[in-house]
């Protein structure tokens, strides 16, 4: 499936989801907020950190392995006035070069979403917490309509 095709998709069932949404003080047809928010669950955000974590640490045990041959073989190369052996000790050069960019950059996602997924947890700590009466008990929904009747 090409990437066009796969976009066009993913376009159409967002346009479908997006009929299926909540809204918060407003009626029918009434004012209300935007065109919804971002849902985030702690456990994606656990999966993709561990994700780029993953990728992280296997691009710092492999990543940079063909380089220090690929530079020794340009470096030869060039010693013998081939001048493949520049283009191979440049291609080494920047290979490393984005290797280490991608190493960053999954060390700054794994790092944001493992902070995301700590500062969401206390959040909803601190709200679940603040959402008890004074015996301790959960004030969910049915509970909070009691002191309505």
């Amino acid at each position: 499936m090409s990437f066009d095709d796969e976009w066009a998709q993913l376009v159409a069932k967002a346009s479908q989801d997006r009929a299926a949404q909540t809204r918060l003080n407003q009626l029918d047809g009434g004012g209300g907020g935007g065109q919804g928010g971002l849902t985030v669950k702690q456990d994606d955000l656990g999966l993709v950190g561990r994700a780029a974590h993953g990728l992280h640490t296997g691009l710092k045990a492999d990543g940079k392995l063909p380089v220090t041959a690929s530079k020794a073989a340009g470096t030869e190369l060039t010693g013998d006035n081939f001048t493949s052996g520049a283009a191979l000790t440049k291609v080494a050069e920047t290979w490393e070069t984005q290797v280490g960019t991608l190493m960053e950059s999954c060390a700054h996602i794994s790092n944001h979403l493992d902070f995301s997924s700590r500062s969401y947890g206390a959040e909803e700590e601190k709200i679940e917490t603040a959402m008890r009466d004074q015996q301790g008990r959960l004030m969910n929904t049915s509970r909070i309509s009691e002191y309505y009747r």
